[in-house]
């Protein structure tokens, strides 16, 4: 299939499922969301329209999104993900659904009128040419939406383009474990349905990589795929009521066939021996000669005149060394990943120690050697610059950081050990 076919058979078969009646108000498209990883407060927040069982994964767990933050979600569908994200920045952020379809992006409105979001907007546009000035956005996210791209390097060129110096990516997306039998990668209904158009694991970092994005990590979450078979069984996604008010035979048709026609995919073969649900998460660097991502804290490039500072992090035991890995991954390490990548790009240096595969560092430095002795653990994570620990139990802000590395005085979270004794040492004074 050329192109131009691929993208507009795409366009007609979710204008269809959104015509059609998959709601959150079903049982069995919950199931769905769920088994991907939503929680049931997540989809108690979401108007009925927003979610319609097309997930992979849930973005939001990886993106560590923060208050005030510009959002941008490719291939928002009914806005699912952007409603959730649109409570995670607040009224000083702002959050913007981008979609090619005209009916997705109804119901995404109508949602949003149902809930009365005043910070969020919605475009209509393919993902590969967005509509969004260059550097403005802080966070992209996309749910199930890229393996459906026939040239994915481009848009990864678009999201580097749009993202602001130090932003971030945080993907839910389908990728190949290996290559495809030539029966699915032929099949139509395995393209639209997320399968035959995804690229091999190591394919996709690589084309982050090639677009210029660093700490790249696309993780197979382990999920099962059969989990979409939910939506095609019995009459209507699995429920007769769902499909109630589906608004004509027409829209039902069209609907069953995209979730029907996967489940009839996904039973020619054993999906999950080649695919899975991955999450990606990468960062744009940030460029000593680009603008200060947070200009508020003025923080300059190292120069001469100004000496670069030894920043060292001791993390506890994590599977990788940054901890963005895994089915369940802790919101704040991808924002401290960033953080440290930004004051790397800053012309510090900066060396990261993770207790599960590099003990002999924490062994080599008395003062963490110590601390470990006197509180376990719980002390970490450690941060120490230029040999002193500035804090520790807690991951610190950018704003910190920065402030440390300016040579603001240090705020110390808890008592902090010393190598002579000191408190909390061997003196017995805590």
């Amino acid at each position: 299939m050329s192109e131009r076919k691929i993208i507009d058979d795409v366009r007609d078969q979710y204008a269809g499922v959104a015509r059609g009646g998959l709601s959150n108000e079903s049982n069995s498209i919950r199931s769905i969301a769920s088994a991907f990883g939503y929680s049931e407060d997540e989809l108690n927040q979401l108007p009925s329209e927003a979610n319609m069982g097309l997930s992979c994964g849930n973005p939001l767990a990886l993106a560590g999104i923060r208050e005030g933050e510009v959002v941008v979600d490719l291939g928002c569908g009914g806005g699912m993900d952007v409603f959730l994200a649109a409570r995670k920045v607040g009224t000083s952020g702002r959050v913007i659904g981008i979609d090619m379809t005209a009916e997705m992006l109804e119901r995404a409105r109508a949602g949003q009128e149902k809930l009365g979001l005043t910070n969020v907007e919605f475009h209509q546009s393919t993902i590969d040419r967005l509509p969004l000035p260059d550097n403005s956005v802080d966070c992209v996210i996309s749910n199930c939406v890229i393996n459906l791209v026939p040239d994915k390097l481009a848009v990864f060129h678009e999201i580097q383009r749009v993202l602001k110096p130090g932003g971030r990516v945080a993907l839910s997306d389908i990728a190949l474990k290996q290559e495809l039998p030539n029966e699915v990668k032929q099949s139509v209904e395995a393209y639209i349905g997320c399968i035959s158009g995804a690229i091999l694991i190591d394919e996709y970092r690589s084309l982050l990589q090639q677009a210029g994005f660093a700490s790249v990590a696309v993780t197979d979450t382990g999920v099962d795929l059969n989990a979409y078979a939910m939506a095609s069984d019995g009459e209507c996604c699995g429920e007769v009521s769902c499909c109630s008010d589906a608004g004509g035979s027409t829209g039902d048709t069209e609907q069953k066939s995209l979730h029907d026609g996967l489940a009839s995919v996904m039973r020619s073969f054993d999906a999950n021996a080649y695919a899975a649900s991955v999450r990606v998460h990468a960062l744009k660097q940030s460029s000593t000669h680009e603008s200060n991502p947070l200009p508020v804290l003025n923080l300059q490039p190292v120069t001469e005149e100004k000496a670069m500072k030894s920043v060292q992090v001791y993390d506890k035991p994590m599977c990788c060394s940054s901890g963005v890995c895994g089915p369940d991954v802790d919101p704040v390490l991808p924002k401290f990943a960033a953080d440290l990548d930004w004051i790397k790009n800053q012309g510090h240096n900066v060396e990261r120690y993770n207790l599960a595969q590099q003990p002999q560092a924490f062994i080599e430095n008395k003062a963490i050697h110590q601390l470990l002795s006197t509180s376990g653990t719980d002390c970490l994570p450690v941060v120490v610059i230029d040999g002193e620990i500035v804090s520790q139990t807690t991951y610190p802000s950018r704003e910190d950081l920065a402030g440390w590395v300016a040579g603001s005085p240090a705020k110390q979270l808890l008592p902090v050990a010393k190598p002579d004794g000191g408190c909390c040492g061997n003196s017995g004074c805590c």
